[in-house]
Parts: structure tokens; sequence; C-alpha cells
């Protein structure tokens, strides 16, 4: 099957909607947070954005992951991973193509394994930086759904900022209903069982890093010897 991969021009929301968000203090707000040993294990903070009658709602969260950066940014764009099935709310998970950047995927979701989730995921690995969109809201059950997830390092822990904007019928209800099934319980059940997986992988990401920074000396290792002899 051939894949067309194509940049979604919802991508640029989410950017514009950091800068405002930036502007309005939230992330003045949180800055200082620190990934300390309490707070590791602890709930998302989570807050709802509403944009108004029929401009779909959103959220903003920031959570904590006992890994370092370097290793969970490897977790996170692991889009072939084995892992994802994992959740308790993902039926099924498919890595669909890559061309530079831009990722797609698809997952179906146990709260509705009928509908497939098809996602471009935009990898902007200078800021460690994720852009997704859904690009078959209709198909989904969804008018659009987009976002964009930040980390950052915190000493030997990373810090996770992650905002998403969207809309569909009932989006206003769930992301309100503040009991289990509404939009914080499922965000905060996926952080924590995210929070674990990390942890789980680790050891795994450790040793992938391992062997690329092997495989970096001995390449490096070649081409030094080569430029001192070119006959080789």
């Amino acid at each position: 099957m051939k894949i067309k991969l194509t940049n979604c021009r919802l991508h640029s929301a989410p950017i514009m909607l950091l800068i405002s968000l930036v502007a309005c203090g939230w992330y003045s707000k949180v800055a200082a947070t620190e990934c300390n040993q309490q707070n590791l294990d602890g709930p998302a903070l989570i807050e709802r954005i509403h944009y108004g009658s029929g401009e779909g709602e959103g959220y903003r969260m920031v959570y904590c992951i006992d890994v370092p950066l370097v290793v969970y940014w490897q977790f996170k764009t692991d889009f072939r991973n084995a892992f994802l099935t994992d959740n308790p709310h993902i039926d099924a998970h498919r890595f669909i193509g890559r061309k530079g950047d831009v990722v797609v995927t698809e997952n179906r979701y146990t709260h509705d394994t009928k509908r497939l989730f098809r996602w471009q995921t935009t990898v902007v690995s200078r800021d460690h930086r994720l852009e997704f969109a859904l690009v078959n809201p209709k198909q989904a059950g969804q008018k659009f759904h987009y976002g964009t997830i930040r980390l950052e390092a915190r000493g030997s822990r990373t810090i996770v900022y992650q905002i998403a904007r969207f809309r569909f019928s009932g989006a206003a209800l769930w992301a309100f209903y503040p009991w289990r099934g509404g939009m914080r319980s499922f965000l905060s059940e996926f952080v924590r069982w995210e929070q674990k997986a990390a942890v789980k992988w680790q050891p795994h990401y450790k040793a992938r890093l391992r062997k690329l920074d092997a495989d970096r000396q001995r390449m490096n290792q070649v081409f030094s010897v080569n430029a001192r002899y070119p006959e080789k």
C-alpha cells in the first residue's frame, strides 16, 4: 500500500496556542515545577481550555517522568513501538510510514474499537517537540484534533508540557465531566501508564543509545583513518 505523507496546515495552530499560553501566564505558573520524588508518580496538572460554543475544547497538561530527557525522547519518538497496546485505553497501534520528520500512525481505542484514528506527527528534535494532528477526523467521528507536546530536562528527569484542541459531538460534556470517564480521568490514566511504561522501557532505550554512540565512534574512527590514508 502506498502511503502519502503530507504537512497538515493545522500544525501551525499549536505553536500559536503555545505563544498565547505563555502570554497568559500558564507556563510561568509551572516553570518552576520540579520533578521531585514526591510528585514523580503524582497526578498531572491538567487545565481545561474552553473556546466557546462551536469552537471546540482543549486542555493543557504538565507532568513528570522519572527518566532522563535523552532516554525519554527515544521512548516518545519510537513510533514502531511494541508497548502502546499495553495501555488499557489503546486497542491497536500501527506504524504507517515516515518521510523526513513527518510520521503517520494509526490507533484504535478501547472506548470505540470501530473508529480508526490516523495521526500525523511532526518531530522537532532540536526543541524536543512533537506536533500532532488527526488527519482523518470524519472517519474518527471528530471535526478536528491537534496539539503539541514539548519536553524539558529536570536534572535526571523530564517534564512534559502538552496542549491539545479538539471538537466532536459531546466534547464539551466530556471535557467538563469531573468523574471517571471524563477528560481529566482519561488523561490522568494515560499519564500514570506512561510514567510507569517509560521507567519499564528505560533499560531498552539506554542500550539503544549506547549502541548508537558506539556506532558513531566506529564511524569517526573509519573517517579519521581514511583521511590520513586516502587510498584505503
